[in-house]
């Protein structure tokens, strides 16, 4: 009984403490009680987006299963929470800092090892990731390749699957002869249609994110892809998710890669640096308002 009159008690105390301040002309003090955890307001800012593409595959953005692996153990190691997409959109939307180093996984396109080969090592490590497909290669049955099959269980075992486009060609801007209502039509094709081929063989799974194949795009396919609705647009650009920032439902990602970069260990590394640096929006603010030498 005791508690539950405290408890009652308590917001007609914090009343009663504000009216006091006001009226005893020291509203700083409440200002300062109120304002403390803003002004103080710690954690991780820096989010990398990874972008995985075949696995046991070959070519320059693939990986074996063992380098694979080896990626995984490092965020493991060095104590890297790894979160759903959506979760680190949703973040952002709120300015949320991390209460510690976060990335995201993301894997693209349509071969058929990311299901059967990627998704089980991912389970092995309890880490989610967003799989970007695009329509035009999905098979009806295993035996071709990736299948709808495939998708569902990645589905079913708790991964998310999005938007890739249809083709996977470059419809950023037209081709040469193209005419306007041609070229809009198949933007339309790529972004539009193959958000209803997803959900119709997909029930249940709302696409809203779409991920630009190849890193292609332009002004005029962002507005294409944000009249359509989307909630989240992915690029290859490379750049960590800033926290801080206004969310503009664009977030970019870090390919992961072995030929066109020098060391792409010492790249995937940098991801790591950026998720463990640390944000203060007290010492921003110190920064932002510079010294103070008395001047009047």
């Amino acid at each position: 009984m005791m508690r539950k009159r405290l408890l009652i008690s308590l917001p007609v105390f914090l009343a009663c403490l504000s009216g006091w301040l006001l009226l005893s002309g020291k509203p700083s003090l409440w200002q300062d009680l109120t304002q403390k955890s803003e002004k103080e307001r710690t954690g991780y800012n820096l989010v990398p987006i990874l972008c995985f593409h075949d696995v046991n595959g070959a070519g320059p953005y693939s990986v074996s299963i063992q380098e694979f692996r080896t990626y995984l153990d490092i965020l493991k190691k060095e104590n890297i929470r790894v979160w759903p997409l959506k979760k680190i959109m949703e973040y952002h939307r709120q300015n949320r800092l991390m209460e510690q180093p976060t990335m995201a996984i993301t894997i693209d396109d349509d071969f058929e090892n990311i299901a059967r080969v990627a998704a089980p090592i991912l389970r092995e490590y309890d880490y989610p990731a967003t799989f970007f497909v695009y329509t035009r290669d999905i098979n009806k049955h295993p035996r071709g390749g990736m299948a709808w099959e495939d998708l569902k269980r990645l589905l079913a075992e708790g991964f998310d699957v999005q938007n890739h486009s249809h083709t996977h060609t470059a419809f950023h801007e037209p081709r040469p002869f193209e005419s306007k209502d041609q070229f809009a039509a198949r933007v339309t094709q790529e972004v539009v249609t193959s958000r209803e081929i997803l959900e119709q063989n997909l029930p249940g799974n709302k696409i809203w994110a779409f991920a630009y194949p190849m890193g292609y795009y332009s002004p005029y396919l962002e507005s294409r892809v944000r009249e359509a609705g989307y909630d989240l647009i992915l690029t290859v650009d490379a750049n960590p998710v800033d926290l801080t920032s206004n969310f503009t439902g664009i977030m970019d990602r870090y390919t992961i890669q072995k030929e066109y970069v020098d060391d792409p260990m010492a790249m995937f590394y940098k991801q790591i640096a950026y998720a463990r640096q640390k944000y203060s929006s007290a010492e921003v603010a110190q920064v932002e308002e510079g010294p103070d030498h008395g001047l009047k």
